[in-house]
């Protein structure tokens, strides 16, 4: 029987997930079996089914894995499931994806099996490593030398492709330090929309962790075509700005106003 235990972060929502509001505080669960988890994605799905889309707050569950932060939040009366890696590995496209519960415990479960296999062994256990008795020091030497040089090889990589912006119609920028991105990410949080909110406008949330939500106006104010994109603060000629992972800027007008793929939003909350 498996003993995998899980941390959990709610948010509006009640220890359980069968109620949502401003009433609930945000709660971390520290020790939460599979079945636990089971049992809570089965009554979050169950909420979402009968959620209004414009609910506020929204109710959102996540956890922490090394990869990064994944979040599950309702859209349009369904599971959302979206991850976005750690700062070192933002470059890589995110979207959120519709998942049923259990879709949820697959990748739950195998981003637990990830993060096991990244653990280090314990003190005194030995990796069977079995060498051929007819191989050389000289062989030895020459295999490790060439594993070196290609380690170092796809490090520098790595950071290259991470470091240098994909080619786009964007202006020449670079990502801003770590410190400098959560600050700016702080500074332009909160919710904005176009014009005054009818139908066919559109609607924004920037969150302080970089995940944005966009979405249009439809009749009497409901939400629909919700999207879902992180950013990351960058350093342009003319002053800073937020990249988006489909390489959308944004730039801070004034602290009331932000333009977006050339549309204007302004502030209407925090």
């Amino acid at each position: 029987m498996s003993t995998a235990r899980y941390q959990v972060f709610l948010h509006a929502l009640a220890p359980d997930a069968t109620d949502t509001g401003s009433k609930y505080a945000d709660t971390t669960l520290a020790v939460v079996s599979e079945e636990q988890l089971r049992q809570l994605f089965t009554a979050f799905a169950n909420l979402a089914a009968r959620l209004s889309p414009t609910v506020t707050p929204r109710p959102e569950i996540r956890m922490q894995f090394p990869a990064g932060l994944a979040m599950i939040a309702p859209v349009e009366g369904k599971l959302y499931y979206v991850s976005w890696g750690s700062k070192a590995s933002w470059g890589s496209k995110v979207a959120g994806i519709e998942v049923s519960v259990d879709d949820l415990m697959g990748i739950i479960a195998k981003a637990a099996v990830t993060a096991e296999t990244l653990k280090p062994a314990r003190a005194g256990s030995r990796a069977a490593a079995p060498e051929r008795k007819a191989a050389t020091d000289t062989r030895k030497f020459v295999t490790i030398a060439l594993l070196g040089v290609a380690i170092v090889a796809m490090n520098v990589a790595t950071v290259w492709m991470l470091l240098k912006p994909a080619r786009t119609i964007l202006p020449p920028y670079v990502f801003l330090p770590e410190a400098e991105s959560d600050a700016l990410m702080k500074q332009v949080a909160g919710v904005y929309q176009t014009g005054t909110g009818a139908a066919g406008d559109r609607h924004l949330e920037i969150e302080k962790l970089g995940l944005l939500r966009f979405a249009v106006y439809g009749k009497n104010r409901t939400m629909r075509r919700e999207r879902l994109q992180t950013a990351r603060g960058a350093r342009l000629v003319d002053g800073v700005a937020v990249i988006t992972n489909e390489y959308g800027l944004l730039r801070l007008k004034d602290p009331s106003t932000v333009t977006v793929y050339g549309d204007t939003y302004r502030r209407i909350g925090n």
